[in-house]
């Protein structure tokens, strides 16, 4: 008689459905994986690209660590089910070392930059909210609404402080002097008292063009006198912000350079000592014709600019002309700093790009950071998160570097 192998147990069959099962979830998160890699090393995926780059900023450390995870499980897996699991650990394994070489070329670039990264902290960004020290108001809007100024006060500083003048963003339609504020709090951390101004917003029937930034100009002005009481020092100013903010930040100063900003609150504008911005929209032209919602490639971002200027460029080209970085430049505009997305799909990366190209053309000491893999607002997904942290600490050696 021949001997015959014994069918498998019950036992056997159970272990063999759950080490399906758990291949097939591994699976999925490889291919989530290798998704995430391809739409940020594929920039016009539509809302594929969109996302990855965000999730990569946001989340992929985290996401590398889950592929490690992910794919030595698999490996185990692969004792049971050896041909399935082969794929499996080739996805699995494919998809984190794409996406840990994405995280480490967004590194370099930030040590490039004087920036630094901590891996560690990247792996749990979290959310965080900070109050301010003091909330006065300032002035008031048009409708006599009232407008107010957020302040942290610096942390461990020996004497005046650098001052830095924070402008929100959002659209010049939405946003606070209060967003942004575990940011703020980090930098006030540092030895600075910051700032953050809050502006009329706009509105279908309210362009603020002509407004917001004398708002903006009101504060600085207001601040050789202020400051000194709040322990910041008036000569060491550095006008900060980021989006719509950061058009406000260049037009302000670049304007105070050339004697040319008004103030809502008259007075002399002090030219401030630097600038320092995040994907600016510096080219509102360019942004009207070419910007769009991050991952929503057919919901245009111009409305935010009609809703500013009250019009097109065709129908208020004036008004573009006034809002624009470029024809703002002066050889007496201070040092610049201008922190740009690679990928940024509202305010696309020509328009900064030209910008810091035109005004170091004009003898401004101008800089320009690009971030890889990175659209618009890619640093305010989670604090500690690795564009936040590229966002943070590339500033803060642009600023510490100049006793800012």
């Amino acid at each position: 008689m021949t001997a015959t192998s014994a069918p498998p147990g019950p036992r056997h069959r159970v272990g063999g459905v759950l080490a399906g099962v758990v291949l097939l979830l591994l699976g999925a998160v490889a291919v989530l994986l290798l998704l995430v890699a391809l739409g940020a090393l594929v920039p016009g995926l539509g809302s594929l690209s969109g996302n990855a780059t965000a999730a990569v900023q946001a989340y992929g450390p985290p996401l590398v660590v889950i592929g490690l995870v992910a794919t030595l499980v698999a490996l185990v897996v692969r004792l049971r089910l050896r041909r399935a699991g082969t794929v499996v650990v080739g996805l699995g394994a494919l998809g984190t070392v794409a996406l840990g070489v994405i995280v480490g070329l967004v590194v370099a670039a930030a040590g490039a930059a004087g920036g630094a990264v901590d891996l560690i902290r990247a792996v749990d960004p979290h959310g965080d909210v900070s109050l301010p020290d003091g909330y006065p108001q300032y002035g008031t809007g048009p409708d006599g609404a009232p407008l107010r100024a957020a302040i942290y006060r610096p942390g461990g500083a020996v004497g005046p402080s650098p001052i830095l003048l924070y402008v929100h963003g959002g659209g010049w339609a939405a946003g606070s002097e209060l967003d942004n504020s575990s940011d703020l709090r980090w930098f006030a951390e540092r030895g600075r008292l910051v700032i953050s101004v809050g502006y009329t917003l706009a509105t279908a029937q309210r362009p603020t063009w002509d407004l917001a930034a004398a708002q903006v100009a009101c504060v600085l002005a207001q601040l050789p006198a202020l400051a000194p009481g709040l322990g910041g020092d008036p000569t060491r100013i550095v006008l900060s912000g980021d989006s719509a903010g950061g058009q406000l930040a260049v037009s302000v100063a670049y304007h105070a350079a050339s004697r040319t900003q008004p103030s809502a609150c008259g007075g002399r504008v002090p030219v401030p000592q630097g600038v320092l911005v995040q994907y600016p929209a510096v080219d509102p032209v360019g942004a009207w014709r070419d910007g769009h919602f991050p991952g929503q490639p057919d919901v245009p971002g111009r409305v935010l600019l009609e809703t500013y200027t009250g019009g097109t460029p065709t129908q208020v080209p004036d008004r573009y002309t006034a809002i624009g970085g470029i024809p703002a430049i002066t050889p007496a505009a201070p040092p610049t700093l201008a922190i740009v997305p690679a990928d940024d799909e509202l305010v696309p990366p020509a328009g900064p790009d030209a910008f810091v190209a035109a005004a170091r053309s004009a003898g401004v000491d101008a800089t320009l950071v690009t971030v890889p893999f990175a659209d618009h607002a890619y640093d305010v997904d989670g604090i500690d998160s690795l564009g936040n942290q590229v966002r943070r600490t590339v500033s803060d050696r642009w600023l510490a570097n100049r006793r800012w």
